[in-house]
């Protein structure tokens, strides 16, 4: 191939029908070059959501860079815009991320793809560690961004670039002669991530007397052994779980205290956050200090409280003597 790049090619195995975002940034065109090379059959989808608001047009710009990049190629080629609601003028960075992958899960549906393939590097794997860990995510938050998870029915989400390094992805563009255009989202101020990017890891680099980009390598080492240890705990945590349940439906889960207060307190924490995501699934982003708070009235045997962990979430605990219960349901808006 002339120039190598440290990807990891089981998650797209061969005979895989690979559904590709491509921005027409250096990651994600590098990940496009990456599947070509190692002969995957690949559609390119890129999705257009207007979110660059100081140079208005460069989105369709993009657009049609990564049009013209799949018909010189003879790659299929998809494109979805889709529009966001802003508040204030900005857009809120979970609902472009869920619009994104509601927009690419489409499009692999429309081309019987079992693969949806994005960009994501070791460096985008240190920059979600640090944001988990500001917002009190707990130690799942170190592991960072999965290398591959089920999308929904049998489409995985898959991160082909999970343990390459950000310069890495331009170093292999280079070499190959291909071009690349600044991704219109990497600019947006407001966003925490782009802050992170610009200011965090320069000053942690800096710190250390190390790149961002080797820092990113030690940590996805580091991370892998989080995410096998967790994966074990999470094992036990589901066992748990459901040997205590002693009411589930739809919108509501209900758990039966003393055998909560026999689990490992590691454990406990576990069963809490698992608990939740059997009502709310994509309830992955619940603060620590919720989740301890909970644990704790129901080791001490508090009186009977109720806690909002997210908008549409609510967990009660009985109380030790009016039922020894813990209550979570779905608020419905």
């Amino acid at each position: 191939m002339g120039v190598v790049i440290d990807a990891d090619e089981s998650v797209v195995p061969r005979g895989a029908r690979v559904l590709t975002a491509v921005s027409s940034g250096a990651d994600s065109m590098a990940l496009l070059w990456w599947l070509l090379a190692i002969g995957r059959h690949v559609v390119v989808a890129h999705v257009n959501h207007g979110l660059h608001e100081l140079r208005p047009g460069q989105c369709d710009a993009d657009d049609q860079f990564v049009r013209e990049k799949c018909a010189g190629l003879g790659v299929p080629f998809l494109s979805r815009k889709i529009e966001l609601k802003r508040k204030n003028g900005h857009v809120n960075e979970v609902a472009a991320r869920e619009g994104r992958y509601a927009a690419l899960l489409e499009m692999a549906r429309e081309r019987g793809c079992d693969r949806v393939a994005t960009a994501h590097t070791a460096t985008d794997g240190l920059e979600s560690a640090l944001l988990n860990l500001m917002r009190g995510a707990g130690p799942n938050g170190w592991r960072g961004i999965a290398p591959m998870r089920i999308l929904e029915g049998e489409i995985w989400l898959v991160r082909p670039l999970w343990r390459v390094p950000r310069e890495a992805t331009r170093e292999v563009l280079r070499a190959a002669g291909w071009d690349w255009r600044e991704d219109a989202s990497n600019l947006e101020p407001h966003f925490r991530r782009n802050r992170v990017r610009a200011q965090v890891l320069p000053l942690l680099g800096e710190i250390s007397g190390q790149n961002p980009d080797d820092l990113a390598v030690r940590y996805v080492k580091n991370a892998q052994i989080a995410r096998d240890e967790a994966e074990f705990l999470d094992t036990t945590a589901y066992s748990a779980l459901f040997a205590m349940i002693c009411k589930r439906e739809n919108d509501l889960v209900i758990l039966e205290g003393p055998k909560f207060n026999a689990l490992d307190v590691a454990i406990q924490r576990r069963v809490l956050r698992r608990a939740a995501q059997l009502i709310v699934p994509d309830a992955r982003d619940l603060a620590s200090e919720k989740i301890e708070t909970t644990r704790l009235a129901v080791e001490t045997g508090a009186k009977r409280a109720v806690w909002e962990w997210r908008k549409d979430l609510r967990v009660e605990w009985t109380g030790a003597g009016a039922g020894n219960r813990l209550r979570f349901w779905r608020v419905k808006s």
